[in-house]
């Protein structure tokens, strides 16, 4: 067994102090073999001695050359002259692993080097310190994101406030087109929102949503706008024939002429000649108002106030057959068996009325129809006349004055008239 150097002192001193025994010094150092002196022969070799880097065991404590530059003193393999640092330190010797201890473990120069307490690459932090890349002098706590895709500042996000990170975490950063990375609703074709923002990025807000004016017509839906993909309509348009609501308040083509104003069911267009008379429109009854409601420029054809026939009578004005241009108030009577001057009588002037009214016209072969006295088989009289109409004036035979007085005798006056009477029943 070695003993160390330090347990050897203290046995030699207790030699030394014991009786002399009859031994020579021979080199002359103080010491003789039965005091420890393990080379009488060299006066350099001795307990006590201090220990050379000559490869002899100069205290006689058994080793050689410790604690000297050459003797490896901590056991790790190494001495100072080998390049061990710490000769002390078992966990010290070049190439040693270096620990996180405040040592140069690997005699290297440099303490905790390629451990985590140590700043590997100067920039003032070390792992210990935050650092989450201490291979690199720009990262570091608190260093400067750039776009580099590291953790720059050590916070855990790489490249974070600069445009190649996704902020706002909607998939899309500044430079893959996020025209707001602080929006998670605004992104290149996100859908667009009606909240005042560029959603899709397209450099127009609102698009497409009831807030935006689609067709520049200067009204959005919000604002009215009845179809917001027609320039044409939007409030207060002027409304065209078109079949649209122009002017957006909810009726279509109001005071155009395709448009029925008054509500009878035909427009302008369709032939209402008066679009602001229910009473007026294509094949409407025609009425007495002096107007043209059936819309076939003519006013009240067919009624009492209009000259049907064109004769300058209507039926107001007295004609009693306004189909017949020939009968009209004040026209010339002719026989047509029709009352042509309107005044209640048919055919009078003409052969074919009877006009005293015996029941006999010219036609009928009454030779004098002023006279109701005459007509054909009248009885005739003795008045000069030709009372039957047989183309003779004659007188009756059997004429009886009768107590002078001229007048014929009752009886045959009854038997005449009674057979003019019959005779005239019969023609009628």
């Amino acid at each position: 067994m070695r003993l160390a150097p330090r347990m050897l002192l203290p046995l030699l001193a207790l030699l030394a102090a014991s009786p002399a025994h009859a031994e020579d010094d021979f080199d002359g150092d103080g010491y003789t073999e039965s005091t420890g002196d393990c080379d009488d022969t060299a006066p350099g070799i001795n307990p006590g001695a201090t220990e050379t880097a000559n490869g002899v065991d100069d205290d006689c404590d058994f080793v050689v050359d410790e604690e000297t530059a050459v003797y490896d003193d901590d056991g790790d393999g190494f001495s100072e002259t080998d390049g061990d640092c710490d000769d002390l330190n078992g966990l010290s010797f070049p190439g040693g692993t270096e620990f996180e201890d405040g040592e140069d473990n690997d005699c290297d120069g440099v303490v905790d080097n390629e451990t985590d307490a140590y700043d590997d690459d100067g920039d003032g932090f070390s792992e210990n310190e935050g650092d989450c890349n201490d291979t690199l002098a720009t990262v570091f706590p608190g260093g400067v994101e750039i776009v580099n895709a590291l953790d720059d500042d050590c916070d855990g996000l790489a490249d974070n406030g600069t445009t190649a990170y996704d902020d706002d975490g909607d998939g899309v950063s500044e430079a893959e087109g996020d025209c707001d990375d602080g929006a998670v609703n605004v992104y290149p074709g996100a859908p667009q929102l009606q909240d005042g923002s560029d959603n899709d990025c397209d450099t127009t807000i609102d698009e497409g949503t009831d807030a935006y004016d689609d067709d520049g017509d200067g009204f959005a839906e919000e604002e009215g706008d009845c179809s917001d993909i027609d320039a044409a309509r939007y409030p207060g348009a002027p409304e065209a024939p078109n079949g649209l609501d122009d002017d957006c308040n909810g009726v279509v083509d109001e005071g155009t002429d395709a448009y029925d104003d008054d509500g009878d069911g035909t427009s302008e267009e369709e032939g209402d000649c008066d679009d602001t008379d229910a009473q007026s429109y294509d094949g409407a009854p025609e009425s007495l108002d002096e107007k043209d409601n059936d819309c076939d420029g003519i006013v009240d054809e067919g009624t009492d106030a209009y000259d049907d026939d064109a004769d300058g009578y209507s039926e107001l004005l007295g004609d009693c057959n306004d189909a017949n241009p020939v009968v009209y108030p004040g026209a010339d009577e002719v026989a047509d068996d029709l009352d042509g001057d309107c005044d209640g009588t048919v055919d009078e002037g003409t052969e074919r009325y009877d006009d005293d009214g015996d029941g006999f016209a010219e036609v009928d072969g009454d030779c004098d129809d002023g006279d109701r006295r005459s007509y054909p088989d009248a009885g005739e009289e003795n008045d000069g006349r030709d009372n039957d109409c047989d183309g003779e004036v004659e007188q009756y035979v059997g004429w009886d004055c009768g107590c002078g007085t001229g007048a014929p005798a009752p009886s045959l006056i009854g038997l005449v008239m009674a057979s003019a009477w019959m005779r005239r029943r019969r023609r009628l």
